[in-house]
């Protein structure tokens, strides 16, 4: 699968360029590119644009280098204490690479809390398929274990090696 991300919509003019009938010109921008490296681009990829995604729009953990975000949405036991199993969100488990940290889009959001919140929102992390159905009843909105497993809302899992 290919997905492309791009700040802007200025972006899509330098993926595709179009001839003066309409058909497009598979000679030039991304097209072009995968034709020169003899991988020719024929199916269908997906465009992300970062000003469109919809940003976090909480918190940053403090002090955080990698400017985690502070979501406050944790699963918790009625004595709000946190379930052992429960290693983190997915979208703070990703470094992002200290170039592009600070790659903001117009509005000022970065890649955290744009692209990877659009992309895992609150996706919850476990060591174990084991330990994420431990958690169940505090999983809202997604989980995935180390070993393979999947919970995806609305009560759909997938278990297993793949």
């Amino acid at each position: 699968m290919i997905v492309v991300v791009c700040k802007t919509h200025d972006g899509l003019k330098e993926l595709l360029t179009y001839g003066r009938k309409g058909p497009m010109n598979k000679s030039s921008g991304l097209h072009g590119v995968g034709a020169s490296i003899g991988r020719p681009l024929d199916d269908r990829y997906l465009v992300i644009f970062l000003e469109n995604l919809r940003p976090y729009a909480g918190e940053f953990i403090v002090d955080d280098p990698q400017r985690r975000l502070a979501i406050r949405r944790k699963p918790r036991y009625v004595n709000e204490e946190t379930p052992h199993v429960f290693l983190g969100f997915a979208v703070n488990m990703i470094n992002i690479d200290t170039a592009n940290l600070y790659c903001v889009t117009r509005t000022g959001y970065g890649l955290r809390e744009t692209l990877l919140y659009g992309l895992f929102s609150q996706l919850q992390v476990y060591k174990t398929s084991a330990d994420m159905m431990e958690a169940l009843p505090f999983i809202i909105d997604g989980a995935i274990s180390l070993d393979g497993g999947i919970i995806k809302s609305g009560g759909i899992f997938s278990l297993g090696k793949r």
